[in-house]
């Protein structure tokens, strides 16, 4: 699987060398920042935050829509109100399970714990 493509040079500068933050992939299927999400979970962590790629699905409580979501800390990776987060061990394994789940992406349960 190929990395997915980045929104803009900024996002990817904001990926490699930024400050822990969520990216989020947009209508063109580029990566990019999410800025309302990452403030988001700022608000409800402590920092300074631990620095390290995590690759995630995010399943929304509500209606069950399952979106890929790479954080760069795994501090920001924890209980969320609205959503179900589950980390797995790299982009290819989290795209594996989004792409099986249907388009679009529902699931009525939250999303199995991949083994570590």
């Amino acid at each position: 699987m190929s990395p997915i493509e980045m929104r803009s040079a900024f996002d990817e500068a904001l990926l490699t060398e930024g400050p822990p933050a969520v990216f989020t992939i947009d209508a063109k299927g580029r990566l990019g920042l999410d800025e309302w999400r990452t403030r988001e979970h700022y608000g409800r962590v402590s920092v300074p935050l631990s620095r390290e790629s995590c690759h995630c699905l995010y399943r929304d409580h509500a209606t069950g829509f399952v979106q890929y979501v790479l954080l760069t800390s795994p501090d920001l990776c924890g209980d969320h109100p609205r959503q179900d987060i589950t980390r797995y061990p790299h982009q290819a394994a989290a795209m594996a399970v989004l792409e099986g789940l249907g388009n679009p992406p529902i699931s009525a349960d939250p999303l199995p714990v991949p083994a570590p």
